[in-house]
């Protein structure tokens, strides 16, 4: 697990440092710039809870910030695809909604995803809705009685590597928009 929760820290390094490269060149009336920034920012925070979760021994309660950590990084890899700030005000827009069936839309996370090389990724964190909404074995007293509440646990380990491969998606998205300005992509 160690191992994972590095892996992830180094990319989160990465992306700090390429960060720092491109400050200066930033264009603040740029939709493009600006949804990158955000969603990298967002991607730093998410992974920080979703490493801290399972730390904690707690991998199905981190599933619901990987889901939009996925959500980030598929947007991160689509929306320089067309360096176009087009698609860069659509991803905003939808990030300042305020209903979480916008915000958690299925459909769009498989098509950009499909769209900018991370179908896989998308799917297995779309497939682990139920693993949240059920959970693992439960530590209320008396819970095993019920053959439903003696469930295996998530491994925190498959959470951590989903989380360490969706932040290389944001790095790569950040890369393309950026080219050579974040070495490791």
């Amino acid at each position: 697990m160690e191992e994972l929760i590095r892996k992830v820290g180094r990319v989160k390094v990465l992306i700090d440092n390429g960060m720092c490269r491109v400050g200066p060149r930033l264009d603040s009336a740029s939709a493009l710039d600006a949804a990158l920034v955000r969603g990298a920012g967002r991607a730093l925070l998410l992974s920080d809870a979703v490493v801290a979760l399972c730390r904690a021994g707690r991998p199905h309660e981190a599933l619901p910030l990987l889901r939009q950590l996925a959500a980030v990084a598929a947007a991160m890899r689509w929306i320089p695809l067309a360096q176009s700030d087009e698609r860069a005000r659509a991803v905003s827009s939808e990030w300042g909604c305020s209903r979480w069936d916008a915000l958690w839309s299925d459909e769009a996370l498989r098509e950009r995803a499909r769209t900018a090389g991370l179908a896989e990724d998308a799917e297995a964190v779309l497939s682990s809705c139920r693993e949240f909404a059920v959970g693992g074995d439960s530590t209320l007293p008396w819970a095993h009685v019920f053959p439903e509440n003696r469930r295996e646990s998530l491994a925190p380990e498959r959470v951590l590597e989903l989380a360490g491969r969706l932040m290389g998606h944001v790095l790569r998205g950040l890369d393309a928009r950026w080219q050579g300005d974040f070495p490791g992509a």
